[in-house]
């Protein structure tokens, strides 16, 4: 009881402090850049991760309609260097960051940059890019984007959702104002006509999309019918329940968002792979997949045990609705 209230106390006082900053742009006294060239969409989310937001900005790249030189800037979560840096498919998780190494090896005729000051980093790619998407930057209102596309889930949708720490909001629902389209993730096939008119009110177009995974990826050929599950992502539980059938489950565990393995933990997965039979696979996802690829090669039994799960986003249904609104709205 007195944690729950000490939880609502800090989320008054967080969303009171997340308000005033806001205000504070919407006002001009703090200030928020546009650029000309290149074109910027902003993709994010009112809620801290899980939300969908990477499969969605890599579809967006993929099926990019026009002609035109793409990037992608991100803060690079979890890297532990600072600045501006191009991300090669050579670097290191730890020094661009779990998410930007794996968009640039699904795509690496893209360029794929990280800055913590976005401003700066898209001033830094203003000459290599046409359209620069800026991965998780609906909060950096230093930047003004052309389009502010804002991501939620069906199953945990932000309208039933609450201000950190007592829920995931990182700021209250007024942010939605700044939004010019809602992209829905994780949705059923039919969904109930109810929880469609809850999106829709907000007055924003929606669009319905689910998360399509693939098959495992990993070094062996054999049909792999056990599973170890490892995930260090913001929310794993879709991730574990796509697991469920691709086999038999001996374990799960979790860790936090971008986290980073430590010795111990790289030991612990070698000591179960080392146990392993030829029917037993290690599975985690493809951002945590990138965090242990640099290390696999001390850690042998690992290297070939070790599997991730491909997933990429697709449409519900009005896929070609979406590009309609888009060309329209970036008046191509």
């Amino acid at each position: 009881m007195i944690k729950r209230l000490l939880f609502y106390v800090l989320s008054e006082l967080y969303g009171l402090i997340t308000s005033c900053r806001n205000a504070l742009y919407d006002r001009n006294v703090f200030s928020s850049k546009h650029f000309d060239r290149p074109t910027t969409l902003v993709i994010g989310n009112l809620a801290v991760g899980g939300t969908g937001k990477s499969p969605f900005v890599a579809y967006l790249v993929q099926h990019w309609p026009f002609p035109e030189r793409l990037g992608i800037l991100s803060r690079g979560y979890g890297r532990k260097t600072k600045g501006f840096r191009l991300v090669e498919s050579t670097s290191k998780a730890s020094e661009v960051g779990d998410e930007p190494l794996a968009y640039k090896r699904q795509m690496p005729e893209i360029t794929v940059a990280v800055c913590e000051k976005r401003v700066i980093g898209v001033e830094k790619l203003q000459n290599e890019v046409d359209t620069l998407f800026l991965d998780d930057a609906f909060q950096h209102r230093a930047i003004q984007g052309d389009l502010n596309l804002l991501c939620t889930t069906y199953d945990k949708p932000i309208f039933i959702d609450k201000m950190l720490p007592l829920g995931r909001l990182r700021e209250s629902m007024e942010g939605v104002k700044r939004a010019h389209a809602l992209l829905v993730n994780r949705c059923p096939t039919t969904m109930s006509e109810a929880k469609k008119s809850a999106f829709e009110s907000f007055g924003l177009p929606v669009f319905y999309t689910r998360v399509r995974y693939g098959s495992p990826v990993g070094p062996a050929l054999n049909e792999i019918k056990n599973w170890h599950l490892v995930a260090g992502i913001a929310d794993p539980l879709p991730f574990f329940k796509q697991a469920k059938s691709l086999g038999d489950i001996i374990n799960q565990e979790s860790y936090e968002d971008h986290y980073a393995f430590q010795t111990a933990d790289f030991q612990y997965w070698e000591y179960i792979a080392k146990q392993c039979q030829a029917d037993t696979g290690i599975l985690t996802t493809h951002k945590d997949f990138m965090r242990f690829q640099e290390h696999l090669a001390d850690y042998p039994n690992l290297l070939n045990h070790l599997y991730y799960l491909p997933m990429q986003m697709e449409f519900v249904s009005e896929e070609a609705a979406f590009w309609t609104w888009m060309k329209q709205s970036l008046k191509r």
